[in-house]
This record gives structure tokens, sequence and C-alpha cells, in this order.
């Protein structure tokens, strides 16, 4: 029998992952006029249960970080099993 605690450990070990890589496809982009990088918030213990909010100094930085986001989530392969 699992523990409740063990469970938790598993979801914030992916938690933990989920956040270093969607902080990862940020890293780099700077509002071009502020030099401002975008700030991420994530609320949830939980990848069922995670959301993200962003802010940044202007919308041309929101723009900017929203590309990003957009390009990295179309370099993603699914791949089906055989």
């Amino acid at each position: 029998m699992l523990k409740c605690s063990v469970v938790t450990n598993f979801d914030s070990l992916h938690v933990e992952r989920f956040k270093q890589s969607t902080k990862e496809k940020l890293r780099g982009v700077r509002c071009p006029d502020h030099r401002q990088p975008p700030r991420l918030h994530f609320q949830g213990d939980a990848l069922r249960e995670i959301t993200i909010s962003m802010s940044g100094c202007c919308e041309k930085l929101m723009a900017l970080a929203n590309a990003r986001i957009a390009a990295a989530a179309a370099d993603i392969q699914i791949r089906k099993p055989a």
C-alpha cells in the first residue's frame, strides 16, 4: 500500500520538472524596450491542477513570451506507439 506522502512526492517531482521546463522555454526573453523578463506564477500541487499566469512590463514583452512558448510547443513531436 502506498502512503499519500509517496504520491505527493511523485507529483511534486513532476510539477517541479514542469516548472523548470516552462522557465527554460522563456530563458533569454526580455522586453526590447524595458529589458525586463516575463514573470511566471504557478499554482497547484499536481500536474492536473497546475495553472500558470504570466505577466510582463508591456504588450510587446507578452507577445514575445507567448510566441516563444508557441514555438516550443510546435517543436514537440508526439510519437505513437508501434
